[in-house]
């Protein structure tokens, strides 16, 4: 018989310990599906870079010697639904046991448990959920640290992180962060005056025209611009690694200065700056946020990128990424209806067109 083993879009790390070994017994299915690019308008870059790093993961799998299912977007049998591709992969490949990986969103979630549920009750089937490998922290992981607290300060997550995973600690004093404090973030406000200049892009160009048309033909709804011929984002986990080297020799030294800061027409308008741009990479898991981490924090000790720049950057992954991601799994689904600021009234126009006098939104929208 055969193991079904479910690969989501945001689940493209090489590393896991599914892959490390070739099981002929074992499918890897991947799905390009209209369910994924419906259930809220996307941007069409996001939709265009998954499906392209996806395909690229499949390739990367059969020239490793796994067998791969890999549904396209205009595949004749594609169901475009998660679970009934599932059901038609379970009846193909006579499959008795079907595996995936912990999704990161809880509408997947959830659709998942219920399938698996009826699965194994109504046809006996073996359904299991492993861990992705990619976080710091378990999904109940902040709500273990703050416990019954009404008050879940990011700060005390963050400080606990640094010392569990010795980030920026003073080698003679292990629980002291480094520079004797633990956060710079009052050295990270300045305003950008068109100097140091922000580094050309140094990222891979890819030509996916012909895979845009093909998500354009199936009837998916995007918004933004594709720019389909000149694609930036990663295909794969080598693309990834060189962006993040790239980052940190060209960017990471000036990122601290700057992390908060807006270009406007008198310093010469930069749509990034000196920002890492990594956040595609990190979340379909090409890379790991300790790797990502621990380089800012080697370039540091090198003497090659400044305290404030190193921390303020670790902050965003080591921090506020793990902690948002503790305060979802405790919120959810009930965070979906909440209204703290009782607000009703539609977004404004200019929230779409970015016309309005108010710098930093017109800034950002545009």
């Amino acid at each position: 018989m055969t193991t079904l083993r479910l690969i989501l879009g945001d689940q493209l790390n090489p590393r896991h310990r599914w892959l490390q070994q070739v099981d002929d017994d074992t499918v890897y299915v991947l799905m390009e599906i209209r369910q994924e690019t419906d259930y809220v308008r996307h941007h069409a870059q996001k939709v265009l870079a998954i499906f392209a790093a996806l395909r690229d993961f499949a390739r990367q799998l059969r020239e490793a010697g796994h067998r791969v299912r890999h549904v396209a977007i205009d595949d004749p049998s594609n169901r475009q639904t998660l679970t009934g591709n599932l059901d038609a992969l379970i009846a193909h490949y006579r499959a008795d046991t079907v595996q995936y990986q912990a999704p990161d969103e809880h509408r997947l979630d959830a659709e998942l448990q219920a399938w698996a549920d009826a699965a194994r009750a109504q046809r006996g089937l073996q359904v299991a959920m492993v861990d992705t490998e990619h976080f710091l922290t378990a999904r109940d992981g902040a709500r273990a640290l703050f416990g019954d607290s009404r008050h879940w300060l990011m700060e005390r997550f963050y400080r606990a992180m640094r010392q569990r995973h010795a980030v920026l600690m003073q080698p003679e004093q292990p629980r002291q962060p480094e520079g004797g404090q633990w956060n710079f973030d009052h050295d990270n406000r300045k305003a950008w005056s068109g100097q140091p200049p922000a580094p050309a892009d140094w990222r891979h160009p890819h030509d996916h025209r012909a895979l845009w048309q093909a998500i354009a033909d199936s009837g998916a709804q995007t918004f933004g611009d594709p720019q389909a011929h000149d694609c930036r984002w990663p295909l794969n986990r080598p693309e990834a690694l060189a962006d993040l080297q790239a980052f940190v020799t060209h960017a990471l030294p000036h990122f601290g200065d700057f992390q908060d800061a807006l270009s406007g027409e008198r310093s010469g308008r930069q749509w990034r700056l000196f920002h890492s741009l990594l956040s595609f990479a990190l979340n379909v898991k090409m890379l790991h946020p300790r790797e990502v981490i621990d380089s800012a924090e080697a370039a540091y000790r090198a003497g090659q990128v400044p305290l404030a720049s190193a921390e303020g950057f670790i902050r965003q992954i080591l921090g506020w990424r793990e902690y948002v991601r503790g305060v979802y799994w405790l919120r959810m689904p009930a965070m979906l209806d909440e209204n703290a600021l009782d607000a009703h009234a539609p977004l404004p126009a200019w929230y779409w067109t970015g016309e309005t006098d108010m710098a930093c939104l017109r800034e950002a929208l545009t």
